[in-house]
């Protein structure tokens, strides 16, 4: 069952990298709450499945389409469809990222270049499309997914922990410039994740891509005056 906030200011909410993992969960739990959800992702087969399992929650909610965040004109055409379909934007969540473990000596020029202009670029792609309908809205945010390898690297992360600290840097002062329109920039930064990311083998310990989701809907449940910068997010081992 589908429960609306009717009290709700701003619900139009854009998720890059929406078609699965941590994008998709957000999606489905906004879309629980009564949020008008425009989700986008590079496979055009990843997207048709994730708008069929989405559209069982609330078929006149969401909508999405394929976009590859790193183009900045396939950006600009991704947030016109998301206008067009939900007359405006309140909320955009950038979660499209790719990853590789590689070190420097097995790392290719093309390998480098495509993680800066997904996990980067992309955002920053986003952003610069979205900002004047963000300007608009009673209670806009920002949420970027980064990652504790943005503070904590790994070896083999040399190009992985390069976009996250960027990211990092990006969001603090993105929030710097935006706070006098009000804005709110946050940015969630899980440690490992079980979506198959670079496929490294997945432990029982785990996160979910539902344990992030619900610090992103938390955030945005915030008090306006209240901006969430940074979270932080680690497995925690149940005791057998």
């Amino acid at each position: 069952m589908v429960v609306e906030n009717k009290n709700m200011i701003s619900n139009r909410v854009i998720i890059s990298g929406g078609t699965d993992g941590i994008g998709l969960a957000t999606a489905r739990l906004l879309l629980g709450k009564g949020y008008k959800v425009f989700i986008c992702g590079r496979s055009q087969n990843k997207l048709n499945n994730a708008l069929s399992d989405l559209k069982c929650i609330n078929v006149d909610m969401v909508d999405g389409v394929s976009c590859d965040v790193s183009d900045f004109m396939s950006a600009s055409s991704m947030i016109a469809e998301a206008k067009s379909f939900m007359g405006g934007v309140d909320i955009l969540i950038n979660n499209a990222g790719i990853g590789l473990v590689a070190s420097l000596d097995d790392l290719s020029p093309d390998e480098w270049n495509s993680m800066i202009n997904t996990n980067l670029t992309g955002v920053f792609n986003c952003c610069k499309v979205a900002i004047d309908d963000l300007k608009k809205s009673k209670n806009a945010n920002i949420i970027n997914l980064g990652s504790r390898a943005g503070r904590y690297a790994f070896a083999g992360g040399i190009a992985y922990c390069a976009t996250k600290a960027g990211l990092k840097g990006f969001s603090e002062a993105l929030f710097l410039d935006l706070s006098k329109y009000g804005i709110g920039v946050s940015l969630v930064a899980p440690g490992s994740v079980a979506t198959g990311w670079a496929d490294v083998e997945e432990k029982d310990y785990f996160l979910h891509p539902d344990d992030v989701a619900k610090v992103i809907v938390d955030i945005l449940s915030s008090n306006f005056r209240a901006n969430v910068n940074w979270v932080e997010l680690r497995p925690r081992i149940k005791k057998k």
